[in-house]
């Protein structure tokens, strides 16, 4: 008995090894491609990022120099111009695409004639190209000859907005137009949310004579906070990582008004070629993101509804 016992326990033990190595091969590509692609990259850019790395130096003259390029970074006004207006541009476009979102899901929502074909034109810029929509804006928005500025003059405005040549206009335009372009997808998630809202509540809550406001703030925002959570995060990432536009858009102009802090890690890198100081850039920016999504990931108990 005792060796059918030792028998069978043995074979339960193999066949769990097999089943955990079966396991393990399955996630080896995933870690490996998150070694080779994520991982190494990043470490690779903190080593370079206490370095003097530039395209004029020899790897064998490449200095260590510590902590000297986070140094230099906050004294340079051109890095601490960067840094706020890219906080200028993420305070314009969280709540400009969250809530521009909202509003299209609130509406679209509703059950009216053409509802489908409208939810498709509303989500089509999101999947349109950048260049083309930057094209087409650039028209649109022409100081001189621009429809939006001809219109705006027949209708007695002596002097209309520079929109994409002026330095406080800029940037302002070019969250315009990609909150324009996104409002698609925060739109489409807002939709999915609201349609898991049971009905019997907004029922119970007519029966108990709420109004339409009071639905929204006691029925329909806290059952979609989660997803109102998720696409907070989702925008603050997408309005800090705005090189796309920013370089389709202006290059960073005019002067240097549009010129955002992955505009300058991108000029620093391949203008200036000083690769030590412009990953310096990018660690910050790195940070910052991640302070705010903790910060988010913490704040999130107070009024977040999972239940």
């Amino acid at each position: 008995m005792k060796e059918k016992k030792t028998g069978s326990s043995r074979l339960a033990l193999s066949l769990q090894r097999q089943e955990e190595l079966l396991g393990y091969l399955f996630i080896l590509p995933f870690a490996i491609g998150f070694v080779l692609f994520q991982l190494a990259p990043l470490l690779s850019s903190i080593l370079i990022s206490l370095t003097d790395l530039s395209f004029i130096s020899n790897l064998s003259a490449v200095k260590f120099v510590g902590l000297d390029n986070f140094v230099t970074m906050f004294g340079d006004e051109r890095f601490l111009s960067a840094l706020w207006k890219t906080l200028y541009y993420a305070l314009l476009f969280v709540p400009g695409s969250v809530g521009a979102g909202l509003v299209f899901a609130l509406l679209i929502n509703a059950k009216f004639f053409f509802r489908g074909p409208i939810r498709v034109a509303i989500f089509l810029p999101y999947v349109s190209n950048l260049v083309a929509i930057a094209v087409v804006w650039a028209m649109l928005l022409d100081y001189k000859d621009g429809p939006i500025n001809s219109l705006l003059r027949s209708m007695g405005v002596e002097e209309p907005p520079l929109w994409l040549l002026g330095v406080d206009t800029v940037i302002p335009t070019v969250v315009m137009i990609v909150v324009w372009q996104s409002i698609g997808f925060f739109m489409v998630v807002f939709l999915a949310a609201l349609q898991n809202v049971p009905s019997e509540l907004y029922e119970a809550a007519v029966i108990d004579g709420a109004g339409s406001w009071k639905k929204f703030w006691s029925i329909t925002m806290p059952l979609i906070s989660p997803t109102t959570f998720l696409l907070s995060i989702t925008a603050i990432i997408s309005a800090f990582q705005n090189f796309g536009p920013i370089q389709v858009l202006t290059k960073g102009g005019p002067g240097n008004a549009s010129t955002t802090l992955s505009m300058n890690i991108y000029q620093e890198s391949f203008v200036q070629y000083r690769f030590g100081y412009s990953t310096a850039q990018a660690i910050i920016l790195f940070l910052i993101i991640l302070l705010i999504t903790v910060i988010q990931w913490r704040g999130q108990k107070k009024w977040v509804t999972y239940s």
